[in-house]
C-alpha cells in the first residue's frame, strides 16, 4: 500500500506541473485575446461617396469609426499602425496615409483627438480615389479594409448606385 502511494505521488507531481503550465498558457491567451477584441473599432453612420466635378466617377469615400468597447486598449490610426487596402474588380492598393497618387487616406477626429482612438472618440476616414485607374463609376462594387495593428479588420464593402450625385450616401 506505502509503495502504491509512493508511486501515484510520483506521477502526480508531473501530472499537476503540466497543469499548471497549461492553466498559465490558457490565462495569458486570454488574456492577450481580451485586449485585442477590446481595442476593436466599428462603423457608424453611413459610408459616404463624393462625386466628381461632373458626377460620372466617385472621388472621395469617407466613414466614421468609433471603438467598439467602452474599455480596454486605444486603437493606432496613425499611418505606421494602420493599413487600408482598396479592392475592386480591377485594383489592389494599399492606401497611404502620406498622399499615394492612386489612393490616399486621411483621418480627422470628430470627437477627440491624437493619432489614438481611445473610448467615446469618433474618426472621420476619408479615402481619396482620385487616381484609381479605372476609376470607381456607377453599378461598381468596391471594398475598403481597414487594418489596425491591434483589434479586427473592419470590412466596408458597397456598391456605387447607377446615378452618381454631388455627395451619395452608400447603403
Amino acid at each position: 500500500m506505502i509503495a502504491f502511494v509512493v508511486v501515484a505521488s510520483v506521477f502526480a507531481f508531473p501530472v499537476l506541473s503540466i497543469g499548471l503550465l497549461s492553466a498559465e498558457e490558457v490565462e495569458q491567451t486570454v488574456a492577450g485575446s481580451m485586449a485585442s477584441t477590446s481595442a476593436t473599432l466599428m462603423l457608424r453612420g453611413g459610408v459616404i461617396a463624393e462625386g466628381s466635378s461632373d458626377n460620372s466617377t466617385i472621388d472621395t469615400v469617407s466613414f466614421t469609426l468609433t471603438r467598439a468597447a467602452a474599455s480596454g486598449g486605444s486603437v493606432d490610426l496613425s499611418s505606421d499602425g494602420t493599413v487600408i487596402t482598396y479592392l475592386d474588380d480591377d485594383q489592389v492598393l494599399n492606401c497611404t496615409g502620406s498622399g499615394s497618387p492612386s489612393c490616399a487616406w486621411s483621418a480627422n477626429w470628430l470627437l477627440g483627438s491624437g493619432i489614438l482612438v481611445d473610448a467615446g472618440e469618433q474618426v472621420e476616414m476619408r479615402l481619396s480615389l482620385t487616381g484609381l485607374s479605372p476609376r470607381l463609376d456607377k453599378n461598381k462594387s468596391f471594398t475598403i479594409q481597414v487594418r489596425p495593428n491591434i483589434g479586427a479588420v473592419i470590412v466596408v464593402h458597397r456598391t456605387i448606385p447607377a446615378e452618381i450625385r454631388g455627395i451619395t450616401n452608400l447603403r
